[in-house]
């Protein structure tokens, strides 16, 4: 299994929701229709998959015209993002896609102004507010951040790898998954928001055709929200690490030989990304866990000995306290 799908925490969809304007009504039908269990939303620890939130996005969405529902001062009716990305297709580099991409936004988005600004060095894709104060929700900037990261990697086929991604506002209480979203090193309370770049990498050839486009946007929004790493962070790179040796088959100083580095180095850069060794490989096995128990007959001693436990107990106790409940009961409830 080297390609896991993220989940996301419940803090994270409660927060997204709420910026939605959804009301409860509408959002206990709209979470039942995406597969998502209510008390997953009610339990702090509770986790999403990726399949249930895309399909939960595409649900608000559709029901409010809106392709960032209600994230914005007004709504950016459905087809927008469609008509950007054929207004780009034919770009000849990821330069030109996304200085043409900025131009289409200009027209699209009244809130705020979105620039590429370029060096010979360094490049910043960044978000201008007006001196007026902000108009949009603040969900809306990193969504808008993530789309236009994730539509430039689809475009070269590859993941676009950043330097650095700011938000000019406070961390919220999900800021855990900005970093799970973003390649990069996260920093908030900053003078602008912004994704930082490798100039270089604006030369990168476009490897789309406008063949490509119809089932791009009919996969949204999980082509531009979720881009897989594969070389970026040293949390990715441990994460995709214990992936390929199994979650609980390695110890940190095996895999901090495996990356080519001491384990004291490994720690330091895992704290420096605000991370630990345990962290990764806890949230690892958790996302592991949910999808055995979503998606396969496994019985529980064979999830307990895929993820590393010695035992059906330890491993019970270690999973509620990961989603707050049992995995009879997660697994019970999945398939009722």
């Amino acid at each position: 299994m080297t390609q896991l799908a993220l989940t996301l925490s419940s803090c994270f969809v409660n927060a997204f929701l709420q910026a939605a304007e959804v009301n409860r009504d509408d959002a206990e039908n709209l979470i039942g229709k995406a597969g998502i269990r209510p008390d997953v939303l009610n339990e702090p620890s509770g986790r999403v998959t990726e399949a249930q939130f895309v399909a939960l996005y595409r649900l608000i969405a559709e029901k409010y015209d809106d392709e960032l529902p209600n994230l914005l001062s007004h709504p950016l009716r459905g087809g927008a993002l469609k008509f950007g990305v054929l207004s780009i297709i034919n770009a000849p580099t990821m330069g030109v896609a996304i200085y043409r991409y900025t131009r289409f936004l200009r027209i699209a988005i009244h809130d705020f102004q979105v620039d590429l600004v370029h060096s010979i060095d360094i490049s910043r894709v960044i978000i201008v507010e007006p001196n007026s104060g902000r108009r949009c929700k603040t969900m809306a900037i990193g969504m808008l951040l993530k789309v236009i990261h994730g539509l430039a990697s689809w475009l070269v086929g590859r993941e676009v790898r950043l330097l650095r991604v700011d938000f000019a506002f406070s961390r919220p209480t999900y800021a855990q998954e900005f970093q799970n979203l973003f390649p990069a090193p996260i920093f908030f309370d900053q003078p602008t928001s912004q994704i930082v770049l490798d100039s270089a990498q604006l030369g990168l050839r476009i490897q789309r055709a406008p063949r490509d486009v119809k089932p791009f946007i009919a996969h949204l929004p999980r082509d531009w929200i979720f881009v897989s790493f594969k070389d970026s962070l040293v949390t990715h790179k441990v994460r995709e690490q214990l992936m390929r040796t199994g979650a609980g088959n390695m110890n940190i100083q095996e895999t901090a030989e495996a990356l080519n580095m001491s384990s004291r180095t490994l720690c330091r850069k895992l704290e420096a990304e605000h991370t630990s060794f345990k962290q990764v490989r806890d949230e690892l096995r958790r996302d592991l866990a949910i999808e055995l128990l979503s998606n396969s007959n496994a019985s529980m001693l064979e999830v307990a000995q895929e993820l590393g436990f010695g035992e059906v107990s330890s491993f019970h106790r270690a999973f509620r306290s990961w989603t707050g409940t049992t995995p009879g009961t997660y697994r019970q409830a999945k398939n009722s």
